[in-house]
């Protein structure tokens, strides 16, 4: 949790710093929940320092989110609007989502005793949005967005048979990209309720410890709801 935690405070910060005095722009915080999935990909497998096992393969592997059960689906994201009235703005989001390979870990024949991203597969990521004209008398306003930025999962990786080379780190491990589509509805001057739709790409090329590497790419679709405070009026 200490990435999540440095995530947090981070986005805040750059929350803070948008609203500097005299600043003409709008700016927003925003937290939210909600639910993710994951596609299936393919993992390729490398361990050349497995001398029980060496070599590569590629397997195709189903995850599941569970988006629900500790630690949730969660976000944070700092929002700079241009002008208080402008259709473009930019955001520093971060989302919290795992991704568990949905195998038979009691099934002997299975290599792997425990694969997944719990902690989670952590998503930071820049993002441009585009606001639409607000509807119902300016208090619902249609947004779109799409973001780049870098997945820095916990990575959990244990080969049957091979216990004490377990792997259970935070990795930086690739580039990850988003498009999202959300509905803003204006509770007041400062409060907002937002939902929106999402996915999600990360590539994932995670080191193993005792050799070796760990490689796919996952699509995550998600939906959420959230809480924004806004540092200006409409």
């Amino acid at each position: 949790m200490k990435f999540a935690l440095r995530a947090v405070v981070g986005v805040t910060v750059a929350g803070a710093c948008f609203c500097s005095p005299g600043a003409l722009a709008e700016t927003q915080i925003s937290i939210y929940g909600g639910a993710n999935w994951n596609f299936g990909s393919d993992v390729k497998i490398t361990r050349p320092g497995f001398v029980n096992n060496p070599g590569s393969e590629t397997r195709s592997i189903d995850w599941d989110g569970d988006p629900f059960e500790a630690p949730p689906y969660w976000g944070v994201r700092g929002t700079y609007w241009l002008s208080r009235f402008a259709s473009w703005g930019f955001a520093i989001d971060y989302t919290h989502q795992k991704a568990i390979a949905h195998l038979n870990f009691n099934d002997p024949a299975e290599e792997f005793s425990h694969l997944e991203f719990t902690d989670g597969n952590n998503v930071l990521l820049l993002e441009a949005l585009y606001r639409f004209s607000p509807m119902m008398r300016g208090a619902l306003v249609p947004y779109v967005g799409v973001g780049v930025g870098v997945t820095v999962p916990h990575v959990e990786v244990t080969f049957r048979g091979h216990d004490a080379e377990r792997t259970f780190e935070y990795q930086c491990c690739g580039p990850a990209a988003q498009i999202m589509a959300g509905l803003e509805y204006k509770l007041d001057e400062s409060w907002s309720l937002f939902t929106e739709a999402k996915l999600s790409y990360s590539h994932i090329d995670a080191d193993i410890r005792g050799g070796g590497s760990l490689e796919t790419d996952l699509w995550s679709p998600a939906v959420a709801l959230g809480l924004t405070y806004r540092f200006g009026s409409f």
